[in-house]
């Protein structure tokens, strides 16, 4: 089943990042559920609908299974939670604003409060345990930059590399003290067509126990993978991720290389399923539904068990 969610502020972080910020019922159903720290979202057409009965009629009362229609999955996108609220039933989401050049982008630069935007899914990898973190990631990584320095221990040292088109990219981040930002600006270069994120992470000093994490375009992480490999970083203590692939959509970067994913690396979950962007939808929509029944089932003891 999917969800809707409805935009109630929305803030530029910068000239190229925009935060929409959600609010309502079907955010806290949302956060209820514990799919962090990624979300799917599902774009409406340019006209707002979105195919799906409870999504276009919210007194629809049918559960589409979005998994079951593939004519749906190019909507679909993966972002970074970046913050939410169970108290206040908010949660909010960045997007990186580059014009009409892909359907979320285009969202995100017409929509404003009262927007809706559809929810398939989420779950995804946290950033595992070390003595010392190694971040890096372009602008489609730092939403998850940025949840990452707001959750790590107040004790916690390293430094975080990001890659930005120019200095206007730049934004405050909350973080630990003992972790540096160091951003890196492209002076307007497209994005990956550059080595900044490459040479500042071969030129990083690695200390004992360093736990890395990178998010950018795919051939600045498989260089950057196979550098800290050739550096002895073993792979249960990095998690290194393509968020794109140059000329490729984000579902087509999926099917012809999911990714770029090395399944070896550091899992903080126990699965069986590969993590292209139809498995992950389904597997994102079959727990939603399943959580979201199972809170259903808690609020009225007369459910039936086989009601579903």
């Amino acid at each position: 089943m999917a969800l809707l969610f409805t935009v109630d502020t929305v803030e530029d972080l910068s000239p190229h990042m925009r935060r929409f910020t959600f609010s309502g019922d079907a955010v806290g159903q949302y956060i209820a559920t514990g799919q962090f720290p990624n979300i799917k979202i599902f774009l409406p057409h340019p006209d707002g609908t979105y195919d799906v009965p409870e999504l276009d009629d919210p007194t629809s009362r049918v559960e589409t299974v979005l998994r079951s229609r593939p004519e749906l999955h190019a909507r679909v996108r993966t972002y970074t939670v970046r913050r939410h609220s169970a108290e206040n039933n908010t949660l909010s989401i960045d997007f990186v604003l580059h014009g009409d050049e892909g359907i979320a982008s285009a969202w995100a630069e017409r929509a404003k409060p009262g927007t809706t935007l559809g929810i398939a899914g989420g779950g995804g990898r946290h950033i595992g345990h070390g003595d010392h973190y190694l971040i890096a990631g372009d602008e489609t990584g730092l939403p998850g930059i940025g949840d990452i320095l707001d959750n790590l221990p107040a004790d916690a040292t390293g430094t975080a590399y990001i890659e930005i088109a120019d200095d206007s990219g730049r934004f405050e981040l909350t973080k630990p003290g003992g972790v540096d930002v160091v951003w890196l600006s492209r002076e307007g270069a497209p994005g990956g067509t550059t080595t900044l994120l490459i040479d500042a992470v071969k030129a990083h000093e690695l200390k004992p126990n360093t736990f890395a994490w990178v998010s950018a375009e795919s051939a600045q992480v498989i260089a950057i993978r196979k550098d800290l490999r050739a550096r002895g970083v073993d792979r249960k203590s990095m998690l290194v991720i393509g968020y794109w692939r140059r000329g490729l959509s984000e579902n087509g970067y999926a099917k012809s290389a999911n990714h770029d994913r090395d399944l070896k690396e550091y899992d903080d979950h126990e699965h069986d399923h590969d993590h292209g962007v139809g498995a992950a939808m389904r597997e994102g929509a079959a727990n939603l539904a399943t959580r979201l029944r199972r809170r259903r089932r808690a609020r009225d003891p007369k459910h039936h068990p086989t009601a579903d």
